[in-house]
């Protein structure tokens, strides 16, 4: 017996060993890790590896080529974003606030709850718009309302945006779902009028007495309104002048005193001093309960809305009954707007309710307008005195003049003279 043939014979019957790396030409290499593929590829001098996540060779080269091309489209993220989860990407938008300084950030941590609780556990790159639209439809049947789920998926659409221009950026465009949100048709209404602004005074306990007329009166914030200090006015001058940032928009702003508002700061500079262990000291808010700022006065005015048959009434009311009130006064918008604070048209727009009343008004004043002008009044007839287009036509109609037409006859003695109308 061959000794050589025993050897060949016995190599023949091994399996055959695979090779760990393979190298594919124009886009990189796919080599083992343990059972599973993994791909190598370079672009602009630094190499990219990631696990294909397969045991099957022509996957793996799917997968680098997948890869190569995203990175050549700008699209490429890397395997971190296969890593990424919701929650993950809300923590973006709670550190972006934070950065902001949003005020709105004192709500944000409820919306940013509600979704980490429902979605926070999945991978960023697996939000469908159908579980999208499951979670709203999960919120909806647990009794919030269209705009508060709204919200919600707003703060989720801009965890995706922080991520997608995060540098390196943590996800792709491609990997952005569509989020989109409830149509809302529920912008409010409410004006506070005369009789039910001194109504609503006569329930209210000071200092919130005080504050809804400096309200009513300039249509400011609630937070503005209660947040005056006695460093931002000017007595002397009648003058209140704020900062900045104490304001929404962030623009300061000038506030010249009326004689209604002079009338009301004179009031609460009567009621500047308070006491205390160790005697009278100054207060430095404008409206405040013994010495300290309103925080909350949800019930007073509560009961004070309901004393009066209104008790749908909001606090934010007062800021469009001030706006209509200005403009019914023939304020011009842009006078209107530096008065409440607006920045755009289209907000001060939105807080501008037209009423009924101020359609009629407009139509009164027109009428007026034409009736009295004697050069409408042939095309305006309908003036109450029940005249037709045929009257008015013979109002202006001159006397009936008779003229006499003479004819020559064949005869040049005779004449026969003929009379028309």
């Amino acid at each position: 017996m061959n000794p050589h043939n025993s050897d060949t014979d016995a190599l023949s019957s091994l399996p055959p060993v695979e090779p760990r790396r393979i190298h594919i030409p124009g886009l990189g290499s796919i080599y083992r890790r343990g059972a599973r593929w993994a791909v190598e590829f370079w672009k602009g001098g630094a190499q990219h590896r990631e696990s294909a996540r397969t045991t099957n060779e022509q996957e793996a080269i799917a997968f680098l080529r997948k890869r190569v091309e995203e990175l050549a489209e700008g699209t490429y993220v890397g395997g971190r974003a296969d890593r990424v989860t919701v929650a993950d990407l809300l923590k973006l938008v709670t550190a972006d606030y934070a950065t902001a300084g949003n005020r709105s950030g004192r709500t944000l941590e409820f919306r940013v709850a509600a979704l980490a609780a429902e979605l926070g556990h999945l991978r960023a790159t697996n939000l469908s718009p159908s579980v999208v639209e499951a979670y709203k439809e999960k919120r909806l049947s647990q009794g919030k309302a269209r705009a508060t789920i709204n919200r919600e998926l707003a703060c989720l659409r801009r965890a995706y945006r922080l991520a997608e221009r995060s540098h390196p950026s943590l996800i792709s465009a491609a990997s952005v779902p569509p989020i989109e949100l409830y149509r809302e048709d529920n912008v409010r209404q409410g004006v506070v009028s005369h009789t039910d602004y001194l109504a609503l005074l006569a329930h209210l306990p000071a200092p919130i007495d005080d504050a809804v007329a400096f309200a009513y009166l300039t249509g400011w914030r609630r937070s503005e309104v209660f947040g005056l200090t006695w460093h931002e006015l000017d007595r002397e001058r009648g003058l209140v002048t704020v900062p900045p940032e104490r304001f929404r928009n962030g623009e300061p702003r000038e506030l010249p005193l009326s004689s209604a508002l002079s009338a009301l700061i004179e009031k609460r500079w009567q009621a500047r001093l308070v006491s205390g262990a160790s005697g009278a000291r100054v207060c430095e808010w404008l409206f405040h309960r013994d010495g300290e700022p309103v925080r909350d006065f949800r019930s007073a005015w509560w009961r004070a809305a309901h004393a009066i048959g209104k008790p749908g009434l909001l606090f934010q009311d007062l800021r469009r009954a001030a706006l209509s009130n200005l403009v019914q006064s023939g304020v011009g918008e842009q006078v209107a707007m530096r008065i409440s604070g607006h920045r755009t048209p289209s907000a001060f727009r939105r807080y501008r309710i037209v009423s009924t009343d101020d359609v009629l008004a407009a139509l009164t004043r027109a009428e007026s307008r034409l009736m009295t002008d004697p050069h409408n009044a042939p095309t305006f007839p309908h003036t109450g005195r029940n005249n037709t287009a045929e009257e008015v036509r013979g109002e202006n109609r001159g006397p009936i003049r008779k003229i006499v037409i003479v004819r020559k006859l064949a005869d040049p003695g005779t004449l026969h003279p003929t009379a028309t109308t």
